[in-house]
């Protein structure tokens, strides 16, 4: 998952308690089968659930999906194994789910259950005493569900049908389905979706291509987290990229995200050649409304992604190499607790890169590793060096949220680590590292220690002195992480300054969306108002149907307090919903004088009915005053 500058080549989306020392599991096949039940799982500080006694191994899922109502309601019948032989309770993890009843998958009688005292940030425990190996528990959500936006047609494209979407990361999945809500446990799963007429379901599975008997059914045969649990709702359409690769959209965008989209087919070939078989069958993208609240969710055979991508100049579609990525590094292995989140985040921002350079050359790749770090450098100014939050692996207890932390730290530092080894060990060497590392630990949960272990061998044969404590232990950047200089990067951010100071206008004709962010990043926060207008006017970018380069120019100027942009920038609050979008704007806004402040809190008022709950938590916790 994808949100900041940092990331703008690239596009949650995190604990301490009682912690079992970690063991590696045993290898699987590629299919992604059930679990042995006699593989050790470590406590999650973020679930109640025991998954260490009873496992979920199977889920099936029944639901209708209420629009009027707002409402999913039907059966999760869950498959489960025995861990501990003298366990006789099956915990879940639930949030704001009304649970209806309980029964046997046999005998369909009723079984005891019982919902606990609710727990900030991590929700209601269901503990369940099951008779046999099965139960099936009938519950409903309720329209708050922070998983769920059920968006209005005037927020869809065609304007016609409604549209709900789910965003399960990091522990939002308890919000619309009782599981075992945590990426250490992985499952197979089922579905069956009944939904009005004029709309379809697609989720993160293999997608049927028509109802039967009124009906979608789904299954996902290869073993996958809770938060990669995902569905989706709306009038879509398909379209065909390649043998293997297609877009969802609503019709009246989809031929542009095909286009947009051309080259998937490609990266799946790349990556394929650097780490191994795509295990996943298809590879698939579905076209949000604004309202998503990220760039893109990994999804398994259907990435969810916003639409602020389809630029026209497939210039970010790096974004679409990133999530991508996630099929080997996130989705096949998975950090087993948010707490290394590092391991999903900075192992896919490597991937991607090494994505792009193939596919596109070593400028564009050297341009995500320049942006990237002076982004973490920004990051690691405010949060400070020394900062425990700024560690690779995380301690945090569940009296923080899984993403509290800087999530630069874990993309960015993440992958400058993995550039680091690279660099020591050469490229042929760590290629077979991490594809190995892919074999054997694909559809299985892994952490830092295991990491460390698997790369103790390539560290005590080549490099004995290598310190990989103090990229994951302590906080910052070491002193030898490698340098990310771009010379294309470099031009644009000289470029900028020199058009600041004496307005030399730059050559833009080659120029595509991500040269155009770095160079209007870079443009001084001091340039003179009449500077910003006569760019404006030979550009148009305060007008611009691009959400990217907008998101760019727009603190521009609330920083020369050119107040006439004031509504071109409430337009752009109130049509964008991915979260990191609107917060580059919100932030300078509150930061300036009382007027900005008055538009950003005004503008909430107006945006925040049609934002993911993840965005408007985010936005009104910067409205709200420290106390």
């Amino acid at each position: 998952m994808i949100h900041r500058l940092a990331l703008i080549s690239l596009a949650l989306t995190a604990c301490k308690g009682d912690r079992a020392p970690a063991k590696t599991p045993p290898p699987v096949g590629s299919a992604g089968g059930a679990a042995s039940p006699a593989t050790t799982i470590r406590r999650d500080p973020h679930s109640q659930s025991r998954p260490d006694q009873l496992v979920v191994t199977h889920l099936t899922l029944d639901l209708g999906v209420d629009f009027t109502t707002k409402v999913l309601a039907g059966t999760a019948t869950l498959k489960v194994a025995k861990r501990d032989p003298t366990a006789t309770e099956l915990v879940l993890d639930t949030d704001g789910l009304t649970i209806d009843a309980v029964a046997d998958c046999t005998t369909k009688q009723p079984v005891p259950f019982a919902l606990g005292a609710a727990v900030p940030r991590l929700g209601k425990a269901l503990t369940i005493t099951p008779a046999g190996d099965c139960v099936a528990i009938t519950y409903r959500t309720r329209p708050e569900a922070k998983a769920l936006l059920w968006v209005e047609p005037a927020g869809t494209a065609g304007k016609v049908q409604p549209m709900l979407f789910t965003q399960s990361q990091a522990i939002l999945a308890r919000t619309w389905i009782p599981l075992q809500d945590s990426p250490g446990v992985r499952f197979t799963y089922d579905a069956t979706i009944k939904v009005p007429a004029g709309v379809r379901p697609v989720m993160s599975a293999e997608n049927p291509a028509a109802a039967v008997d009124g009906v979608w059914r789904f299954k996902m045969e290869q073993r996958i987290p809770s938060y990669l649990m995902a569905l989706a709702v709306g009038d879509l359409t398909f379209k065909a990229i390649g043998t293997r690769t297609g877009v969802y959209a609503e019709p009246s965008i989809a031929a542009a995200a095909a286009n947009e989209f051309a080259e998937v087919e490609a990266m799946m070939e790349v990556g394929e050649k650097l780490y191994g078989p795509y295990r996943w069958g298809r590879y698939d993208i579905l076209v949000l409304p604004p309202s998503f609240p990220f760039g893109g969710m990994e999804n398994p055979r259907l990435t969810f992604l916003t639409p602020t991508v389809i630029t026209g100049d497939r210039g970010l579609v790096s974004l679409i190499a990133h999530e991508l990525a996630h099929s080997w590094s996130g989705n096949l292995v998975t950090n087993s607790t948010w707490n290394d989140l590092w391991l999903n985040e900075g192992f896919t921002t490597y991937v991607e890169r090494r994505i792009m350079e193939e596919l596109r050359g070593s400028e564009i790749a050297d341009m995500s590793w320049a942006l990237g770090r002076k982004d973490l450098e920004e990051v690691l100014v405010e949060a400070g060096r020394t900062n425990k939050d700024t560690r690779l692996a995380l301690d945090f207890g569940p009296d923080r949220e899984p993403d509290d932390a800087p999530t630069d730290v874990a993309y960015e530092k993440g992958a400058l680590l993995l550039r680091a080894m690279e660099q020591a060990f050469g490229r042929t060497t760590f290629d077979a590292f991490l594809k190995a590392r892919f074999d054997r630990l694909a559809f299985q949960s892994t952490d830092s220690k295991t990491f460390e272990a698997d790369a103790a061998s390539l560290f005590a044969a080549q490099d004995p002195g290598w310190k990989l404590g103090d990229w994951l232990h302590k906080p910052g950047l070491p002193a030898t992480a490698p340098s990310s200089a771009s010379s294309r990067v470099s031009a644009l951010e000289a470029q900028a300054i020199a058009y600041a100071k004496a307005g030399t206008m730059p050559d833009v004709s080659t120029w595509k969306t991500m040269d155009w962010m770095a160079f209007l990043a870079a443009i001084p926060k001091d340039t003179a108002r009449e500077r910003l207008l006569a760019l404006d006017a030979k550009h148009h970018l305060t007008s611009s149907k691009n959400r990217l380069i907008q998101m760019t120019w727009f603190p521009r100027l609330i920083e020369a307090d050119i107040r006439e942009a004031a509504p071109a920038i409430e337009e752009y609050l109130i049509h964008v919903g991915r979260r990191w979008l609107v917060g580059e704007i919100y932030d300078p806004l509150l930061a300036k004088n009382e007027f900005w402040r008055d538009l950003a809190a005004t503008t909430f008022a107006k945006a925040k009915s049609g934002y993911h709950p993840v965005t408007r938590d985010s936005i009104a916790a910067k409205l709200t005053p420290k106390k």
